[in-house]
């Protein structure tokens, strides 16, 4: 049979929970307090002490540009704490380089800044005339000039006209699209308009391309067409194509 407890006893366990819950709740909140005290001495430390200012800027992934040029169109201003770089700034005065295509800005701590570059690939090379030529990428932006071709890139004409951008992005859409043993045949890629664009292949071969739409299709038609001894080959309507 169970004893009844004394109502002394009682109330001397309840006061003894009560004290274990208050400090739990001590223990807790000075937790807490002790965490938020740290956090807020490592903002101080790191955004307003010169522990973490800026000494150094290391700059990755260019070629084109040079770690330079990087460096000129970032603007780090040097002795700044890090945390305190504005990192979306420095980025986009980078981004305004012509061969950017990308850039990251990272905090390499303690006291460098980090500005890794991703230039843009070369679709294909435009020669407005002698001796110059320019390279253009996928989305028909130019981000780069030589004076003399670069070997295994497609060289490409294109008519001046009020949407030289769309030209230039079409004429990359079709220079893609084509398998590796073609395109390193193509002679030249000549563009009159967004409809007028062929190529020229080795031996006096014309390959009559029309716009860059189904560009894929017409790159399969066309290396299925080259078994065919020809002078032209027409995939401009790729459900209908000609040779002649």
């Amino acid at each position: 049979m169970t004893e009844p407890v004394s109502p002394g006893a009682f109330a001397k366990a309840l006061i003894e929970q009560r004290e274990r819950v208050r400090r739990r709740k001590l223990i807790l909140w000075g937790s807490v307090g002790g965490a938020v005290i740290l956090v807020a001495a490592l903002v101080i430390v790191s955004f307003f002490t010169p522990a973490f200012a800026t000494k150094q800027v290391a700059v990755s992934g260019q070629s084109l540009l040079t770690e330079g040029q990087v460096l000129d169109a970032a603007r780090v201003e040097m002795g700044v704490p890090l945390p305190r770089q504005d990192r979306g700034a420095i980025a986009a005065r980078v981004r305004e380089l012509a061969p950017v295509q990308d850039v990251r800005v990272e905090l390499g701590w303690p006291t460098t800044l980090e500005i890794d570059v991703t230039e843009r690939k070369l679709a294909y090379q435009l020669q407005r005339n002698a001796g110059h030529f320019d390279w253009v990428d996928e989305s028909g932006a130019v981000f780069h000039s030589t004076a003399k071709a670069e070997p295994g890139a497609v060289v490409a004409t294109v008519e001046e006209t009020d949407d030289e951008t769309r030209l230039l992005r079409d004429v990359a859409t079709v220079v893609n699209a084509l398998p590796e043993a073609i395109r390193s045949d193509v002679q030249t890629v000549k563009a009159k308009a967004v409809d007028q664009i062929t190529l020229s292949l080795s031996e006096k071969r014309t390959v009559v391309w029309g716009s860059a739409e189904e560009s894929t299709l017409k790159a399969e038609v066309l290396a299925a067409l080259l078994s065919v001894e020809a002078r032209t080959y027409d995939v401009s309507a790729p459900q209908l194509p000609t040779t002649k």
